[in-house]
């Protein structure tokens, strides 16, 4: 079975990206779900823990780190190792020192990774030798032996005596160098001498330039230093072999260990890969669940750009073993299927998915039937080419197999593909097979509205923009808006309305009421977002307020430090200026107690910034004000370390030191309702602030008014609050007879906070 028409080898290429080393990079690339409930349990334990280290400790020290497999086979079979590939066991060994160090450090309970972690052999002595010998650049340093160090400085001393060689040598015989250097020629230093001066100054000729006038030669006072030279690089190398042959007699006992330890790394590697994508992505492990529940909250598709994908939330239980998804083209139907299918695939295989939360039952194996696959070797059509699939799906699906059909029953004529379509839904469903299955005909919808265990979903179409939303749309058939897509694009109305005709005709009634509930749905769905909107501007409005109030006493509090700073200056001026009196008092002769006495009755003198104490002894029902705004409100709620104040219909949750003893308001207080033949009444009533069982009989009371006086309307205000009060207002006026209607304030008319009351013969 290939997954690729889920993009499962995409996610796959992303996460590779994120490995250390050749060897796990290809473990990644090579990974396959797996339907077996241990070991898929096992690998997303495993990712989650792998996200916890890196969230608290950063990433598993592996940078450096090479597949050395070759490496030590070689070591294995006493082969001598190069100085390239010694380098890479040492940084190996480093590396796994460096993972258990990391693994010991850990500050957080692990048991999936435990395992690996402690199952790494690491041989640190190992890669200090080599790195004793052999620098970072690959290169044999001269303390790696003592023996190498007298070679070496053997040689250099006989390159010394070289370079002086050719220097007296060319100042010498200026006149016949054909140019005034020195070149190497057979790992030889020669000069370039005249072809006509050749054989004058002797020596061996190792060949002559391009042009023929000029000879490389190798004079006889040079012949015995480039020999001593090539001796002592030849003994150079031979001593370098000899350390290099002694490195790999140390690496050969511990290879059966590093190759252990090398997969171990691996498979390490790749889970820190699955846990970076994780972060990355903010994604989470998803749970398995025993049963066949699928749940999957604010689910994103990881290749959709974060700042344009939709957020869905999908699910399906043993209630609803069928998903029908229906909608307009390139709405978003294909990429809920996928999501589904892609993230169970990512499930299985230890990898984080993009959601708040996933859990997703073990099937035995997944079936996939999406997008065209017309062959033009098989001589396949699309329409074809689905029946091949479909043929194999309902043959080889079980009652544990999860089944997705894009378009099902489509490349065909619409009526039997309409009547294959339900004739295979029905087929699995028989079977008891978990089916997610898009379709725009009309027929399957109805098929599914008839059976309640299929679950119909659809995706949104902006009629405003003309455009998709992709939001998915749980219990609600959707459409797709032909009609209204050809009006936009100016197509004559006549057309457009014998095409309605026609399919009111060719529809069920059942269709039509499904249609007209499905509208009404979907509007009821928008007023609840708009509500949603609502409620969270509202709480944004009282997040804000309740942090200008914070910043108010923090600047309070600074402002009476720096004042009381202030006023102690003045004061300690004052003092000074005290003693200086003193002194001239006591100049005076003055007896000693009053002078005393003056300088006390001074010192008490000393000015104090007025503070406001907080609010003690706060009882519900009270009524307070904000030191910060000087609002007034009532005390509805008493907690811990909070009081619960309605300030104009709105909750707030303060610090008692920000309040301050209130007054209730004299205008709210002072409603009364007289009982004359012919009263004047307000239009408006406001009960915000009072408690239900308050605000009841002055409702009430008020009607009663507005009745004697034969108002065709009144307003009643009880603000926004937790929406307590205006329900109860609203049963009041829902029992009164002579009320035709009631409702909510428009704009300019106090919106929600507010009702409007129509009063019956009164208009």
């Amino acid at each position: 079975m290939t997954w690729d028409v889920l993009e499962y080898p995409l996610i796959l290429d992303e996460i590779a990206q994120y490995t250390q080393f050749s060897l796990s990079r290809k473990m990644i690339l090579d990974l396959k779900p797996s339907f077996k409930p241990l070991w898929v349990n096992r690998e997303n334990k495993r990712s989650f823990e792998a996200m916890e280290l890196l969230r608290l400790h950063g990433p598993c020290p592996m940078a450096g780190m090479k597949d050395i497999r070759l490496t030590l086979e070689k070591a294995s079979k006493d082969m001598v190792l190069g100085m390239d590939e010694l380098m890479d066991v040492a940084v190996f060994g480093r590396g796994v020192h460096l993972a258990k160090q990391y693994h010991q450090k850990a500050e957080i309970k692990l048991e999936a990774l435990n395992d690996l972690f402690e199952s790494l052999q690491e041989n640190v002595k190992v890669s200090q030798a080599i790195e004793a010998c052999i620098s970072p650049n690959i290169e044999m340093m001269d303390q790696a032996s003592s023996n190498l160090a007298q070679i070496r400085q053997k040689l250099r001393r006989a390159l010394s005596e070289r370079d002086g060689a050719v220097q007296r040598f060319m100042q010498t015989h200026a006149s016949s160098l054909a140019d005034n250097i020195s070149t190497i020629r057979n790992d030889r230093v020669v000069v370039l001498i005249k072809a006509s001066d050749k054989n004058k100054v002797g020596g061996l000729i190792h060949g002559e330039s391009a042009s023929g006038l000029s000879a490389y030669v190798e004079p006889p006072v040079l012949l015995e230093l480039n020999n001593r030279i090539q001796e002592a690089l030849t003994q150079e190398q031979e001593e370098i072999f000899a350390i290099c042959k002694a490195l790999s007699a140390l690496i050969k006992p511990i290879s059966d260990n590093y190759l252990h330890a090398l997969e171990t790394m691996a498979y390490l590697d790749t889970y820190f890969a699955r846990a970076y994508y994780g972060e990355k992505h903010q994604g989470r492990t998803a749970s398995i669940s025993e049963d066949k529940q699928i749940y999957l909250k604010d689910a994103r598709h990881p290749l959709i750009d974060a700042d344009h994908v939709v957020a869905n939330t999908y699910r399906m239980d043993d209630k609803h073993p069928i998903l029908l998804i229906t909608g307009p083209n390139t709405g978003g139907k294909t990429v809920s299927l996928k999501i589904v299918g892609l993230f169970t695939l990512m499930a299985y295989s230890g990898i984080p998915v993009l959601a708040d939360e996933a859990i997703v039952p073990m099937f035995d194996q997944i079936f996939v039937d999406i997008g065209d696959d017309q062959s033009i070797v098989q001589s396949l059509s699309t329409f074809s080419a689905h029946l091949s699939k479909l043929a194999q799906l309902t043959d080889k699906a079980t009652s544990n197999s999860l089944v997705l059909l894009d378009e099902l029953g489509g490349g065909t004529d619409p009526q039997e593909g309409e009547s294959l379509a339900i004739a295979i839904l029905e087929f699995l469903r028989t079977k008891g097979v978990k089916v997610i299955a898009t379709t725009h005909y009309s027929k399957l919808k109805e098929y599914a509205l008839i059976h309640r265990d299929i679950l119909l979903a659809s995706v949104q179409f902006d009629m405003e923009a003309m455009r998709p939303t992709f939001r998915y749309l749980e219990g609600i058939a959707g459409q797709s808006f032909a009609f209204e897509i050809a009006a936009r694009f100016n197509l004559n109305p006549k057309i457009l309305e014998h095409a309605k005709e026609l399919k009111l005709a060719a529809k069920s009634e059942l269709a039509l009421l499904q249609e007209r509930l499905d509208q009404k749905m979907l509007e009821l769905k928008q007023w609840e977002e708009k509500l949603d909107s609502a409620q969270a501007e509202l709480n944004q409005e009282r997040n804000t307020l309740q942090q200008k109030l914070q910043q108010f006493e923090a600047q309070k509090e600074k402002k009476q430090a720096e004042l009381q700073e202030a006023l102690d200056e003045l004061y300690e001026e004052a003092q000074i200026e005290a003693e200086v009196i003193l002194s001239e008092m006591r100049s005076q002769d003055q007896p000693l107690h009053t002078l005393i006495e003056k300088k006390k009755q001074l010192s008490q003198k000393r000015p104090q910034v007025k503070t406001e104490k907080p609010l003690e002894n706060i009882e519900i029902g009270q009524w307070v004000k904000l030191k910060a705004t000087n609002q007034q409100g009532k005390v509805i709620q008493l907690k811990k370390k909070v009081v619960v104040v309605m300030i104009n219909g709105i909750r707030m949750e303060v610090s008692p030191s920000q309040l301050a003893l209130g007054n209730a308001p004299k205008a709210q207080k002072s409603i009364t309702i007289t009982q004359e033949a012919v009263p004047t009444v307000p239009l408006e009533l406001n009960v915000i602030g009072y408690r239900v069982e308050e605000a009841l009989p002055i409702v009430s009371q008020y009607i009663d008014q507005c009745l004697r006086a034969k108002m065709p309307f009144a307003r009643i205000i009880h603000g926004h609050g937790t929406g307590a009060l205006r329900q109860a207002v609203h049963g009041l006026l829902a029992k009164q007879e002579r009320i035709e209607s009631y409702r909510l304030g428009g704009q300019g008319e106090g919106g929600v906070g507010a009702t409007v009351v129509q009063f019956k013969g009164q208009s």
